[in-house]
């Protein structure tokens, strides 16, 4: 064997050398290798044909639920209230019920519910929700709030749309869609809503079913809107079974 120190270094050195290089070989230092499981991602779509894909699929769905929540400010609706809440169904082409939360004249906290067929409407009397009072004939969801018509209207406005991340929503991926929507479009869902004024629009759409889940609007839709007001609607249970009738007479 060798004495001299420097001898046995060089060969240490080689050896290990020589392990490095097998290691490399074996874990596959090739370009056209297997790369991990998941390490790749599919790339977004374009963000406007997104949007125009949703508002188709929305057009197509004959019921959801939705709950139309403001974390500030209200929206006026009928009989002299101001709408916090609502949550309910929608059966196509001109069916919804709803429990609602709301404000009447003096700030009084009041609920009430509403259904709406064709061009019949009835809503609880605020202070005898036994008592369903008919609201005047003619009366349009739009009149009061439509979120299946809105819902369509917002996606087919939003302006300068962006795709800003991807979230999960009640275990479905989405893609998170940033842009502009102007008042005059959502007047469907607020009744103030007018053109001139614009909202800061975030849309959450499924990435398989194209689905909308969620709208978010930040700023006021109209001078009589409050400042600072932030509308949040969320949908689900698309095309679920859903029976809407007509309320008991009085």
């Amino acid at each position: 064997m060798h004495s001299d120190p420097r001898v046995r270094i060089r060969a240490a050195a080689t050896m290990l050398a020589v392990v490095l290089a097998a290691l490399l070989v074996a874990c596959g230092d090739d370009k056209g290798g297997d790369k991990p499981s998941g390490a790749a991602t599919a790339a977004p779509p374009d963000a406007a044909t997104l949007l125009r894909q949703s508002a188709e699929r929305m057009e197509q769905v004959k019921s959801f639920h939705f709950v139309l929540d403001h974390e500030r400010g209200s929206s006026p609706i009928v009989l002299g209230l101001a709408m916090s809440r609502a949550e309910g169904d929608v059966l196509r082409p001109d069916r919804l019920r709803a429990d609602i939360e709301a404000s009447a004249l003096g700030g009084v906290k009041v609920n009430t519910k509403l259904v709406s067929i064709g061009d019949t409407a009835h809503i609880t009397n605020p202070f005898n929700p036994s008592r369903w009072e008919p609201l005047p004939s003619g009366t349009k969801l739009s009149d009061v709030f439509d979120p299946g018509n809105g819902t369509t209207a917002a996606l087919r406005s939003v302006k300068d749309p962006r795709i800003t991340g991807e979230e999960t929503i009640a275990g479905k991926k989405v893609w998170r869609i940033e842009g502009d929507i102007d008042g005059a479009a959502v007047s469907a869902l607020a009744t103030i809503a007018e053109g001139g004024y614009t909202a800061k629009g975030t849309v959450w759409i499924s990435q398989e079913s194209r689905d909308v889940h969620r709208i978010r609007l930040d700023g006021p839709l109209g001078a009589k809107d409050t400042p600072g007001v932030i509308r949040r609607l969320e949908l689900s249970r698309f095309d679920e079974s859903v029976s809407i009738t007509p309320v008991p007479s009085s």
